[in-house]
Parts: C-alpha cells; sequence; structure tokens
C-alpha cells in the first residue's frame, strides 16, 4: 500500500515534504486521470470526425436504423467540454483543428466514468 502511494506521489511530483495525506493524493490523481482521458477521448473523437469514413457516419448518427440503449458516447463528451456544448457544434468544432486543439486542453472533469 505505502508503494502505491510512492508511486502516485512520484506521477503527480508531489514531494513527501508537501505533507499530503494519502485521500488528497487518491483525489488529485482521480482528477487528473480523468481529465486526461477525456483529453485522449477527444482527440481521438475530433480524428475520426475530420476522416471522411465509417468512423464518422457512425458518430454523427448518419447511418439508418435505431440508436443502441444507453447513454451516447458524444453526449458525455458533450458534456465534458467547458461551455457544454451541443452535439452539433461539437462535430463543427472538430472541423477547426487550432479551435479543437484549444478547447480539448480546457477539459472540465464533470466527474463521471469515460
Amino acid at each position: 500500500m505505502a508503494v502505491e502511494f510512492w508511486f502516485l506521489r512520484s506521477m503527480l511530483w508531489t514531494s513527501w515534504t508537501e505533507r499530503k495525506n494519502n485521500d488528497e493524493v487518491l483525489e488529485e490523481v482521480q482528477r487528473t486521470l480523468m481529465k486526461r482521458i477525456r483529453q485522449r477521448q477527444l482527440a481521438l473523437l475530433g480524428h475520426d470526425l475530420r476522416r471522411q469514413g465509417l468512423e464518422n457516419l457512425v458518430m454523427t448518427g448518419r447511418i439508418e436504423g435505431r440508436r443502441a440503449r444507453g447513454r451516447q458516447r458524444l453526449d458525455s463528451l458533450c458534456a465534458s467540454w467547458k461551455d457544454n456544448v451541443s452535439p452539433t457544434e461539437l462535430i463543427r468544432a472538430s472541423e477547426d483543428r487550432v479551435l479543437w486543439h484549444h478547447g480539448r486542453q480546457h477539459v472540465v472533469n464533470d466527474g463521471t466514468a469515460p
């Protein structure tokens, strides 16, 4: 257990002299890890939306038929943006690489699992 927190502290560049307890370290790791996961999901989403292939059709919902049950992936990624954009605005933003990169860097951690 102690070695795990030692590894977590080294991942966060937190020195043992900063006097953070294990709960604070664990909370900070979870927060930064979720933010990094959201950023990587949005990076892949932007890549897929800029391509004109099957992935683009699936993500934008242009395939005939019924939608799958459960929470849709685009909806959860839209909520992680700072301004809580709609899926249409998210697709439009992905076309501009500079805007997409800037928006991806300012992801808000909404506390939900990916």
